[in-house]
């Protein structure tokens, strides 16, 4: 009798979402009626099981507006608490360097409430907030390893999508804005991927965070046909950061894939000596120019950013002790009383100057701390760990973090909204992956 009932509910649940599924495409136009379709599909999954939140959450991050995303993780938030609420034996993950984020995101709040632009530093306070709940929904809801390969499948599913259109765009043709090239220095680049982003280096800031954990995947599987689809989406994502031409972008994934070889295989430094030579034999010839202008003070691009670091730096000393609020808005409100060289700027192009113009000396102290404990976070798991898979994301979210950190030496990576929750979907893996190992162990730590 009871499996009748539970095979009737079944039918009449499909009964109604299929007459449901026939009236939206009977009153809207066929492409209105298909997102409508996969948005209800969508939204019902997420309430069936939080955890789809963060799966969509990371797929959709970079290729819809960033307002759309906040919508659907609130909407996955709303779902945890339900969960909560239902499961009575819900009991929440110990935070393993909880004091190391409300050391940065403390002053982050005082930042923006006292800001020069109150109202559009609150919104960039909202942005963190939203990628520290990620952090705390990932610890709460991936609660095994097979969750935690589904939440990086979903980052390699969108990460190649982006490449893809990113290759499509070069063969198309995009328009080359004056503000990303020099044409005197650069005369052979008639086109810079931006993909589904506002700007190259922004594009390539992302899959420096993406290339390394989609190796790690390359390493992870035994199964061939596996293998050759993560080789795959790398091939993609990798010729995709080349045609960014974002020299900031190819050392830090220079960086990162360096560290990744380091650790999990030293083979690979033969490899990319090889790979190397082969890009110098075949490359186009804008490529070897680009890299030939890296340290070059010709280059406009390079040259304007030491005036713009010497402003940042007097701004520092005159706002130090709790910075001039988060965002851009807070920056162009004060920037004009220091500019050098009429050199017209939104940004320090340099994360570390940026974070500590922004929130103060609290705040860049709490920034330092919380990536040093990010990081330390995936070295123990690489260090003590004795799952070699986990081992081997951890590495990536290692070479991630520093190779973009490496990139923000001379760009703001925290410019971009998309780029903020991004950076914390990595430390939130590599978080998730120290939990696994270590949940049911002496080794878990606060710190």
């Amino acid at each position: 009798m009871e499996n009748y009932l539970r095979k009737n509910k079944v039918n009449i649940i499909g009964l109604i979402f299929g007459l449901l599924i026939g009236i939206i495409l009977f009153l809207f136009p066929l492409t209105k009626g298909l997102k409508m379709i996969l948005g209800i599909i969508g939204v019902v999954l997420v309430l069936y099981k939080p955890e789809f939140g963060l799966y969509f959450t990371v797929i959709t991050l970079p290729l819809i507006s960033f307002r759309y995303v906040a919508l659907l993780f609130g909407l996955t938030a709303i779902s945890f608490g339900l969960k909560m609420l239902i499961d009575e034996d819900f009991r929440f993950k110990k935070i393993p360097i909880k004091y190391s984020i409300t050391f940065f995101l403390v002053p982050l709040v005082f930042a923006a409430i006292t800001s020069f632009t109150l109202k559009q530093s609150i919104v960039k306070l909202i942005v963190y907030i939203i990628a520290f709940l990620f952090l705390f929904l990932s610890m709460n809801l991936i609660d095994d390893k097979r969750k935690l390969y589904y939440l990086i499948i979903a980052l390699i599913i969108a990460a190649t999508i982006v490449g893809l259109y990113g290759l499509y765009q070069y063969k198309t043709g995009i328009e080359l804005k004056e503000s990303w090239i020099d044409k005197e220095q650069n005369p052979d680049i008639q086109t810079r991927v931006i993909s589904t982003f506002d700007n190259p280096n922004i594009l390539a800031e992302y899959l420096i965070l993406t290339i390394p954990i989609t190796f790690a995947l390359i390493y992870n599987t035994d199964s061939i046909l596996k293998k050759l689809l993560f080789l795959l989406g790398l091939i993609i994502q990798g010729l995709c950061i080349l045609l960014t031409f974002s020299r900031g972008g190819w050392l830090g994934l220079f960086l990162a894939m360096l560290i990744f070889a380091i650790f999990v295989d030293r083979r690979l430094l033969l490899l990319y000596i090889l790979a190397g030579m082969g890009l110098i034999i075949i490359s186009p010839k804008a490529i070897m120019t680009r890299l030939s202008t890296i340290g070059s003070m010709e280059d406009s691009s390079n040259a304007y950013r030491i005036p713009l670091w010497k402003a940042t730096i007097q701004m520092i000393k005159d706002h130090w002790i709790n910075g001039i609020g988060l965002g851009i808005n807070a920056f162009r409100a004060i920037y004009p009383r220091y500019m050098r060289q009429g050199i017209v700027a939104v940004h320090s192009h340099n994360v570390f100057l940026q974070m500590f113009l922004e929130s103060g000396v609290f705040g860049f102290i709490g920034f330092i701390a919380f990536i040093f404990n990010s990081i330390r976070v995936s070295l123990i798991t690489f260090v003590k760990g004795v799952d070699v898979r986990i081992k081997r994301i951890s590495v990536s979210v290692i070479a991630s973090i520093l190779g973009v950190l490496f990139h923000g030496l001379v760009d703001h990576i925290f410019f971009n909204d998309r780029i903020i929750l991004m950076f914390w979907i990595l430390i939130s893996i590599g978080i998730v992956g120290y939990i696994l190992e270590f949940s049911d162990k002496e080794e878990l730590e606060s710190f």
